[in-house]
């Protein structure tokens, strides 16, 4: 069953633009119909008035009056008009243009002073005075432009020019409905290979444009890009998760085993711990799950910075000890801010045990914290090996690591940074990564920052 032509956006185009054109040329024609040529009357040039004594002197010795109309006609049809100025007459009328209007011998009707008027393409000098058998006539000179050439519009017939118009309007609208259609046919093409599970189709030629066409192409592009790489993502997460959950309980399992031969409880601590690595995975992918997903309950209070800085730091000095590692902090004191404690406690605590665990024995780990321009600025610098610049953003990619290892020699699960990151921008803030020269990795946190206290705005209140 054929569908209606009008269900289609090309012929909706098509149509709308075409009466929109023709409706255009048709008010044009009524309107040009309707105002009346414009007519001018000028001083005339001195050569045509020349031409015409030069006349007067030539025709005014004729014998009579039908020597005098046989002269005119002789010498070019309808070049000379004659006329009785007493009557208003033209006296060779054969001569006369269609367009010719009798009141234009009333504006030319000083003998005394012959004039020019300009009218289309029709020109009108005179009147010189000429008098045959006692008889005082008007001898007037007309010219008209050349015929237009054929390819010129106002040569041709007026119903030519209509078909002539209906034609090349209908070529244009279909040509502009195409141009319209065709990269939308592409985008449609690509969305349904897309949609069909092809992830690496992109309507190219249609972001080539500059138009809003162009605008929509690169707009599909870019959610096919997120989509895409939100899809790899969820796969790659998977992957890793049961990766990450098949080696503690495979040791778990194995420690079970042991243990119903031995019989002697040596395998319960092995298992325990096996059990707590599966039970703090979960822990952080469930608070990652809730942080990406939006669902984490953010619970702001007032709280000093500097203070929970100084907890951190105080806390890892016995893992940094075990290493030789010192850890340089530099804080002001009452940096105070409304935040999740218990949310930006982890994210500071991992960025830290990360330096911490990637940082060679005696090294030193500078953990600075201060405020420039209303934000919070506080950076955890090691001496470790460091990332490549090319993987400096992926390190906040849940279960990323450099090394191609996936032992547990490598540390941790992978979420750390990623947990850090996700609660970094629940507070509005930004975690970036960059390398710290000479050798090592840094990373920074931008927090928004306002100097009024709410320490001292709580306090004030119990007052």
């Amino acid at each position: 069953m054929l569908k209606n032509p009008l269900h289609y956006l090309a012929s909706r185009i098509f149509l709308w633009f075409w009466l929109v054109i023709l409706a255009t040329v048709a008010a044009t024609l009524l309107i040009a119909r309707g105002l009346p040529e414009q007519t001018e009357i000028r001083r005339l040039p001195p050569a045509m008035q020349h031409q015409l004594h030069a006349a007067a002197r030539f025709y005014g010795d004729a014998h009579s009056l039908e020597d005098l109309l046989q002269r005119l006609e002789r010498r070019r049809q309808g070049r000379w008009l004659l006329v009785d100025p007493e009557r208003q007459q033209v006296l060779n009328p054969a001569g006369l243009p269609r367009q010719f209007d009798h009141n234009w011998l009333t504006e030319l009707s000083d003998l005394e002073q012959p004039r020019l008027l300009h009218h289309s393409n029709l020109l009108l000098a005179g009147p010189i005075a000429i008098e045959v058998e006692g008889q005082a006539l008007a001898l007037y000179q007309q010219r008209q432009r050349p015929q237009q050439p054929w390819w010129q519009l106002n040569a041709l017939p007026q119903s030519l020019l209509l078909l002539s118009l209906f034609l090349i309007s209908a070529i244009a609208s279909l040509f502009l409905a195409i141009s319209i259609t065709r990269p939308l046919r592409e985008l449609l093409h690509s969305y349904q290979h897309f949609a069909a599970g092809d992830l690496s189709k992109r309507s190219r030629a249609l972001a080539k444009r500059n138009d809003e066409l162009g605008t929509l192409g690169r707009g599909f592009n870019t959610m096919a890009e997120r989509i895409s790489g939100l899809l790899q993502a969820q796969q790659r997460l998977l992957r890793d998760v049961s990766h990450e959950l098949r080696t503690p309980l495979t040791r778990a399992q194995l420690a079970l085993a042991l243990e119903e031969r031995q019989g002697q409880g040596k395998q319960l601590p092995r298992l325990q711990y096996e059990l707590e690595q599966v039970d703090a995975l979960l822990d952080e992918l469930l608070t990652y799950s809730r942080l990406n997903s939006g669902h984490y309950p953010f619970e702001q209070e007032p709280l000093d910075l500097s203070e929970l800085m100084q907890e951190l730091v105080d806390s890892s000095q016995l893992e940094a000890e075990h290493k030789q590692q010192t850890i340089h902090l530099d804080c002001p004191a009452n940096i105070e801010l409304r935040a999740d404690k218990r949310l930006l406690c982890r994210a500071l605590e991992n960025i830290l045990r990360n330096a911490l665990k990637y940082s060679p024995e005696g090294s030193s780990i500078q953990c600075q914290l201060k405020v420039v321009d209303s934000k919070l600025h506080i950076s955890i610098c090691d001496q470790g090996c460091g990332v490549p610049a090319t993987e400096l953003e992926a390190i906040f990619t849940p279960f990323y690591r450099v090394s191609d290892s996936r032992s547990s020699d490598t540390g941790g699960f992978g979420l750390g940074l990623a947990i850090a990151a996700e609660s970094i921008r629940h507070h509005g803030g930004q975690l970036q990564a960059s390398l710290n020269q000479p050798q090592g990795l840094c990373l920074s946190l931008t927090l928004p920052f306002s100097h009024h206290s709410p320490l001292e705005e709580r306090s004030n209140a119990k007052q």
